[in-house]
Order: C-alpha cells, then structure tokens, then sequence
C-alpha cells in the first residue's frame, strides 16, 4: 500500500546504493518496488545475479506516530540479535546505513526469503497446507518468545523502559492518544477520556504478565513468505519489543485465533486474565491501525468503516467480560 511515509529513490540512487551493499561493480541491476507495508519504502534488488530486499526509512520530515522513532534501527538490530540467539528462518542484515551520504535516509539491505507472502497465495492453499503453514509459525513464534527480557519496552525508545506490563502499556496507549487529539482526530465510538478510564480499569489484567519476553509483534499472513506450499521464513522485525507473549499477532490480532497454530505454539487454554489482555491487545491494534489514517494519507482510505468498525466491536467486548 502506497503512503505518504514511502521514500522512493531514482534508480540512479538505488545503485550507488546496491553497489556499496555489494562492495562491487554493478554487472547487472534492477529494482522493483514492493508492496505491503505502512512506513517503508521496500525494493526487491537483483544485482550481480543476486538477489536482496531494500527498506529505506521514511524521511525526517515526515510525520510519524509517536511509537515509530527508528523502526528501521530497531529491524537491523533486532534480525542480527535474534539470529545470534536463536536459528529460525529470518533474514540476515547485510547492510545498514545510516549516513544520508547516498540517500537522504537511513537503509537497510537485507537476505531475501524464497517464496511470496502468504496473503497473496492464500487462496492456492489446502486446508492442509495452511494448517501445516500456522503449525510451523507457531514453533517460531514460541521460539523466539522464549528470549526472555528484564524490562518491558521497546528497544529502539529507551524512554518506554518499564518494570510492570501495566505502565508500559499505558504508555503506549496515551501515546496514541496524544498523537490522535494532535491531529484532531475523533474516535467513532468511544472519547479518549473514556477510552483512558476503561484501560486503567484494566490494570490488573495487564498485570498479570509479570515477565517480558522477545515479542514479534507483526507476523501475520504478509509477513509470513511461503515456498512450495510450506512456510519459508518470517520477514519484518521493525517492530519487535520487549512485552507479553499474547501481544503476537495471531493471539490478539484479526479472526480467531487457530487451532494449528496453539498445536505449534504448545498451547491449549486461555486463563479469564489472559482473555482480558487479549482483547487489551485487540484494542490497541485496533486503536492504532484507526489513528495512524490522518498520519498515512493513504491513497485508499476505504478501510476506515472497516477498522472503526472492529475497534468499537472488541471495546463492547472488554466491557462484558471485565
């Protein structure tokens, strides 16, 4: 999806700056944009016979969301400590660079992961094969949640480093409040006061995770790359930090969450606490997929209905079971 964040370069650019990534003379070259994403310009590169994936950070001047400083930063960092931790398929960084010599922001070059994202296959699938795909994302996923952390925030904004799930989620929560009102933008079903009162309320349930772990925090279907049918790889760790397991995408993000997955995931029941954060967590996905429209300036906003729609669904439903 285009947005207003995407920094898109000449093609003159991308081969200066394919050929310092490289460290050789071009032979060969070209690039193609990708789509998917909010924030990242993103290019598959074929240089010399290889191929690699380019994200360029959105420019300076651009107006991000209060949680998005350095979400480039925080993807070199993370891909190269994860894979120094643990061995599961992710690509490996091969060049960051943040000097704006060559272009005007910071990039990163990283390895290309066989396959295509699995939203645009989908449909191809067997029941099977899908199930076999979620089995698969859940062992990953477990994986790397079993990297336990100390403090719970986000690596790249230290200033979020908290002790309690509570107070760091807090803060999340009131930093998209406050980059909502900045725009004078106005919830559709519920006030920011009253949005705010109802997550305090909840405080006990946030709370109730009292150890952080590596979180993920974005594999869904286009960020998981399938090959021959079976999954390839998980791509896009921008915006991993340091919180509750059951923030991953597919415990608290959209559709229910499947069965296939829990198998891989090795997990079976939900506790009435754990019921509590994950529609806290569905709030807040929904929260922010809301405010960040006035920020993105999409070309097509017809998803707005759709999501305001979702975030006043979930709202109703963590009232209920309070």
């Amino acid at each position: 999806m285009n947005a207003v964040s995407k920094f898109w370069q000449t093609d003159d650019t991308l081969m200066k700056m394919t050929q310092q990534a490289i460290g050789e003379p071009l032979q060969t070259f070209s690039a193609k944009p990708l789509d998917g994403g909010f924030c990242n310009a993103v290019y598959l590169i074929t240089a010399n016979g290889e191929d690699m994936v380019l994200k360029i950070a959105p420019h300076e001047a651009i107006e991000m969301l209060s949680d998005e400083k350095n979400l480039l930063k925080n993807e070199a960092e993370m891909l190269t400590f994860v894979n120094e931790m643990i061995h599961v398929p992710i690509p490996k960084v091969l060049l960051y660079d943040t000097s704006c010599s060559i272009c005007k922001s910071p990039y990163l070059f990283i390895t290309k992961i066989a396959g295509v994202s699995m939203d645009k296959i989908n449909q191809e699938l067997t029941n099977e094969e899908r199930n076999g795909i979620l089995e698969e994302t859940g062992k990953i996923t477990a994986a790397m949640n079993a990297i336990k952390g100390t403090t719970f925030g986000r690596p790249q904004m230290p200033e979020t480093f908290t002790k309690s799930n509570s107070e760091f989620m807090l803060g999340v929560y009131k930093l998209l409040i406050q980059d909502g009102k900045a725009k004078d933008f106005t919830l559709p079903c519920i006030s920011y006061d009253d949005l705010w009162d109802l997550l305090c309320a909840n405080k006990d349930a946030f709370d109730d995770c009292k150890e952080p772990c590596l979180i993920h925090n974005d594999i869904w279907d286009g960020n998981m790359m399938i090959h021959d049918h079976k999954l390839s790889g998980i791509i896009d760790f921008e915006r991993c930090f340091w919180g509750d397991y059951l923030l991953e995408d597919h415990f608290s993000g959209y559709g229910e969450i499947s069965p296939a997955f829990l198998k891989g995931y090795g997990k079976s029941s939900f506790t009435k606490m754990e019921e509590r954060r994950i529609c806290l967590y569905r709030i807040w996905r929904r929260l922010a997929m809301t405010i960040e429209i006035p920020y993105r300036q999409f070309e097509d906003d017809g998803r707005y209905q759709w999501v305001t729609g979702e975030l006043s669904s979930q709202i109703a439903h963590l009232q209920t079971i309070m």
